[in-house]
């Protein structure tokens, strides 16, 4: 009877173990990402009898990214996930007067962001599971001139850190109690890694807030 005893605290542990390893996970996805707007210069221009007003736009280009992400849950409601996404772009310099537009090659963007959300759980027992995601974020952005960029780009070069929030929901459907797939959408908002003086001409100019779209499909893995 003693030596029971003596082995029912190493069995308790045992049975704990997994059950306890099952509140972490990893996730990895890919998918587009979409760029918000860094800058806007309005002009308009007249010859006295008739005005034309002119607008561009400093943006980066769609394209595909990779995200990773570790999480811990807490309980079966609230969890925090610790995350990281790379994508890199060409930025564009989008100018437009009326219904026309045209594009100018304004260098490349390469952005590495880094998340910390706290993430809701609204039915944590079901096949299909939905989250909410809410919280701080830090974006590196790195940008590159090309020998095309054009006179209205900005004249920086080099990387800017900013901070600014992530918020955003997942749905996830379970294959088992262990591996799922995952589909997220993110919107990381940050001050935009331009300043007016980058810029040669400031008039009319406008620094924006950028609203970073992730949209990732991909896999999420229990242990």
């Amino acid at each position: 009877m003693w030596k029971v005893f003596r082995l029912a605290p190493i069995a308790l542990l045992a049975a704990a173990l997994p059950a306890a390893a099952q509140s972490w996970s990893l996730g990895l996805g890919t998918g587009p990402f979409i760029f918000g707007k860094f800058a806007r210069r309005t002009q308009t221009l007249t010859n006295g009898e008739t005005s034309a007003t002119t607008s561009s736009t400093l943006s980066a280009a769609t394209r595909a990214g990779l995200s990773a992400d570790i999480g811990r849950d807490f309980n079966s409601w609230l969890g925090l996930r610790v995350a990281a996404s790379w994508t890199e772009a060409p930025m564009r310099l989008k100018s437009t007067t009326g219904d026309s537009g045209v594009n100018i090659d304004a260098g490349k963007m390469r952005v590495t962001t880094f998340t910390a959300p706290f993430v809701v759980s609204l039915n944590r027992h079901g096949a299909f599971r939905f989250d909410l995601l809410g919280g701080p974020a830090y974006a590196a952005y790195e940008i590159r001139r090309t020998t095309s960029t054009g006179a209205s780009a900005p004249a920086f070069a080099g990387t800017r850190g900013r901070w600014g929030f992530i918020g955003g929901a997942a749905v996830n459907w379970w294959f088992s109690e262990r591996l799922a797939a995952e589909g997220k959408i993110e919107d990381v908002i940050t001050p935009s890694p331009f300043e007016k003086s980058d810029f040669a001409n400031t008039t009319g100019l406008r620094i924006l807030r950028p609203q970073n779209v992730h949209t990732t499909v991909g896999l999420r893995l229990r242990f």
